[in-house]
Parts: structure tokens; sequence; C-alpha cells
């Protein structure tokens, strides 16, 4: 699986200082226990919690 992500801070210059300050880290370590999440899924029983699967009657 590749992610892909790709942003830009909305409002000028005010949304890049923001960037610099705190999103860029954030949306980092967001993204980061998004794979952490999906890869504790994959790799043990709970991914059955999450998908559901219909039967053919």
């Amino acid at each position: 699986m590749i992610d892909v992500f790709d942003y830009e801070s909305p409002l000028g210059i005010l949304g890049k200082l923001a960037d610099l300050l705190f999103l860029k880290r954030y949306m980092k370590r967001f993204l980061e226990k998004r794979n952490q999440t999906i890869k504790y899924f994959a790799e043990t029983e709970r991914w059955k919690e999450v998908l559901v699967f219909k039967t053919q009657t």
C-alpha cells in the first residue's frame, strides 16, 4: 500500500507560517499513527472486526 499525501495550507503567508510551526509535524505524526494502526490490524485477527462479509443465499 502506498499513501500519497499532498496538501497546501490556505491563507497565503499565514498558512505557510502555520505549516512551519505545527501543521507539517502534526500531519506526519497523524499518518505514522494511521499506518501503525493499519499494520496492527493487518497482522492480527483484528482485521475481521472491520471487514464485512456477505454470504450468498
